[in-house]
């Protein structure tokens, strides 16, 4: 048989068509995708398609090599859709073009490693030639691949903030972030490229998936044998909406899971201060040596052409008295968050962005509240004294907040209960602008493990309360009602809420 009919054979195995067609129209279609798999073999041949790049060093520094490769692989996918995708562009110049035309691409990567997990936020400024990363633990870094050509880092444990030069393009950079295009259209034009119509959170998605070997890496101390990756795009604008990476090893051992949600907002920081390192924190300029002192001038990365853009700027979240100190692990629960090693680190919203719940009517499976009265969910008072919230029956409940007009949505808070720590089970939050939630509903929170509450198997884990309450980002989900399940705690079986704050701006 030769190779194109193999060929042939192999894609017509994956289409779902009628077995028993006219024998004459069966036989001109084969003709026809013959010679269509002829002409794209001479084409490739006569080097229609791009050479491949030069391989890219990664970067092999402990902290950053995992979060490097998966952002290789989210940035460079926008490559794959280019010449995968029946609706996106078609070539990889187009792909630069309309990843150019985005003012911002903002990732958040969720990484579960040695039972640990992390989670950390990227925003890329292409046409600025910028990047910024917040990890959980409050550590920022900028990268300026502009005329600047400098690197920001500060962490909070030393309260420092180091400025050092780029003697080359970063992996995190806008130079990169092209370059990466290519890179990954490599990874995929040497391993077969499984692709379908999916859903997501009751959205239609186009699917992706790839795996292939990775050798020469570590995890841990254990070698990496293959990587998977899901990639999930829109299929109507073809940019990336989220993204599952798997690391496993020989034996087929799970090393470290990514979850990365990729959305592009139309601005973001603008400097390393936006994320939330003090304007008097002490500058450490490894360029020359100089060390200076709280109270110089605050050193910032030059945003040129950036006049007259929004930015965004950290949520002023009021917190309650906190109750007990440090957050006790409780062995009993599976897939439980370990505590975060300080405060929650700041979140970036929009200009403009307030508790949108705040006096808003709410409504329940159980109307009629073992203690208190729905209204307190929403009456701004987050303090765990008594009186001050509502116990729900037993087994499932649900709360639901009328927020009385369509909202653009960032972030929810919610406060179940914290005068001791405890684990609320089958939290599930979702938004939606029907008040039934029969349609048209997003899941932006879900660690039910084992979909007992039967919304969906949910991925999140399952955390302590604290008096910090649970902050989901809903990365700016447009809805009307936002319903919170639960199902029960480790103390009891009762549902409790203290309150819930959505932030979010009204959509005129």
């Amino acid at each position: 048989m030769f190779e194109n009919e193999r060929n042939f054979r192999k894609a017509v195995g994956r289409l779902e068509i009628d077995t028993q067609p006219d024998p004459a129209h069966k036989e001109r279609l084969r003709r026809q995708m013959l010679a269509t798999f002829e002409q794209a073999g001479r084409s490739a041949r006569a080097g229609a398609r791009p050479a491949p790049p030069k391989t890219i060093r990664l970067v092999r520094a402990p902290a950053l090599r995992l979060a490097a490769a998966a952002a290789i692989l989210i940035v460079g996918a926008v490559g794959m859709w280019a010449w995968l995708g029946p609706k996106g562009p078609a070539t990889f110049d187009q792909v630069r073009v309309a990843t150019q035309k985005m003012p911002w691409l903002h990732a958040v990567a969720t990484e579960q490693r040695g039972g640990q997990v992390q989670t950390d936020q990227y925003w890329y400024d292409f046409a600025g030639e910028k990047a910024f990363l917040l990890k959980d633990d409050g550590v920022v870094v900028a990268w300026d691949y502009g005329a600047g050509r400098q690197q920001f880092t500060y962490s909070p444990r030393v309260k420092a903030l180091a400025i050092t030069e780029l003697s080359r393009p970063g992996l995190y950079g806008a130079e990169s972030a092209y370059n990466l295009v290519d890179a990954f259209a490599t990874f995929a034009a040497q391993n077969e490229v499984r692709r379908w119509d999916d859903e997501r959170e009751g959205e239609s998605v186009r699917s992706y998936e790839i795996e292939q070997a990775e050798p020469g890496i570590s995890i841990d101390g254990r070698s990496v044998a293959r990587l998977r990756m899901k990639i999930m795009a829109d299929p109507q604008t073809g940019r990336i909406v989220a993204a599952d990476i798997e690391h496993r090893s020989g034996t087929g051992l799970a090393l470290a899971r990514e979850a990365w949600v990729v959305n592009y907002p139309p601005s973001g920081p603008q400097s390393v201060y936006d994320l939330g390192v003090p304007r008097s924190v002490r500058v450490v300029d490894r360029r020359s040596g100089y060390i200076s002192t709280p109270g110089d001038a605050p050193v910032a990365i030059p945003t040129p052409g950036a006049s007259g853009r929004s930015r965004l700027v950290p949520l002023e979240i009021e917190l309650p008295r906190p109750l007990f100190i440090g957050t006790p692990q409780d062995n009993r629960v599976p897939r439980l968050a370990k505590p975060r090693p300080g405060p929650r680190p700041p979140f970036l919203a929009p200009p403009g962005t307030t508790n949108v719940a705040r006096g808003k009517p709410v409504t329940s499976s159980d109307p009629n509240p073992v203690v208190g009265s729905l209204d307190m969910i929403t009456d701004g008072d987050k303090e765990a004294a008594d009186g001050s919230f509502v116990e729900l029956g037993p087994f499932s409940q649900h709360v639901a907040i009328d927020l009385q007009e369509r909202c653009e949505i960032f972030a929810i808070v919610v406060w179940h209960y914290h005068q001791q720590p405890r684990v609320y089970f089958d939290v599930v939050v979702q938004v939606s602008n029907d008040p039934r939630f029969r349609r048209g509903v997003g899941t932006v929170f879900n660690n039910d493990i084992d979909n007992s509450a039967g919304l969906g198997q949910g991925r999140d884990l399952h955390y302590t309360e604290t008096n910090e309450g649970k902050l989901i980002d809903t990365k700016g989900m447009q809805g009307r009602y936002v319903r919170l399940h639960s199902r029960g705690n480790t103390s009891d079986e009762q549902n409790h809420y203290i309150e819930v704050e959505v932030y979010g701006r009204p959509l005129r």
